[in-house]
């Protein structure tokens, strides 16, 4: 059985795309301090698991579901070789509300 992490709070430790740093902040409140952003949800939930694990790497996939219906899942590749920390989106499906 898979671990799944559920949350109200999560911390980006990395550069968050545009897109991703838009939709983030009409779900909830998003704090830029350099590469790394606070965000906290304001109704709804967030689940993480690991996805992919490897010797130089690992995946965790971000599940971001507000109350409103929408849902994005956000991939969080960590390299340890590089020590580096990208995100990128895996899936998004917006609600009727914010489609436009």
């Amino acid at each position: 059985m898979q671990k799944v992490i559920r949350s109200k709070t999560y911390i980006f430790e990395g550069e968050l795309p545009e897109e991703i740093s838009s939709l983030l902040e009409k779900w909830g409140r998003l704090v830029k301090r350099g590469e790394v952003a606070a965000y906290s949800i304001e109704s709804g939930e967030m689940r993480m698991r690991k996805v992919a694990d490897g010797p130089t790497y690992s995946v965790r996939r971000i599940y971001v579901e507000p109350a409103c219906g929408c849902l994005l899942e956000i991939d969080e590749r960590r390299d340890f070789e590089e020590n580096k920390v990208s995100y990128s989106i895996y899936s998004k499906t917006l609600c009727p509300q914010h489609q436009a």
